[in-house]
């Protein structure tokens, strides 16, 4: 009996770990990334900050482009680089739609920034109560 037990128990065990491990599933491995790419705009200013990971010893460009396509900015972050930080001042664009693109090998992220200039406004009177 005890036999038994010992035999059912290592078969369920196997069946839970062959459908954990995805046994028979057919889909395709996925890539892993090889980089990743944060941004954050500094308070107040129109600057934004890049900052990139990259886990391979390979070439990555950085480019800006505006609506059109138009290459306004292209940078390549060697590939001895592990990390990157770079400022970019888009003060002097004009209102629109820019798109960086960060680009290596056959792997491509895109980030769009929108410039828009607001009309000033009158300012209002709150009042608060506690």
């Amino acid at each position: 009996m005890k036999n038994l037990v010992k035999i059912f128990t290592i078969a369920a065990l196997s069946a839970v770990s062959l459908i954990s491990n995805g046994a028979g599933n057919n889909t395709a491995p996925t890539k892993s990334k090889t980089f990743e790419v944060g941004m954050y705009q500094s308070v107040n200013t129109l600057k934004m900050n890049v900052m990139i990971e990259k886990s391979t010893d390979k070439n990555l460009s950085v480019v800006l482009k505006d609506e059109k396509g138009n290459i306004l900015y292209n940078e390549r972050v060697t590939k001895g680089t592990k990390s990157y930080h770079g400022t970019y001042d888009l003060s002097g664009l004009a209102d629109g739609k820019y798109t960086f693109e960060f680009t290596k090998g056959d792997e491509k992220v895109i980030k769009e920034v929108n410039l828009t200039s607001e009309a000033p406004t009158e300012s209002s009177r709150f009042i608060a109560m506690n």
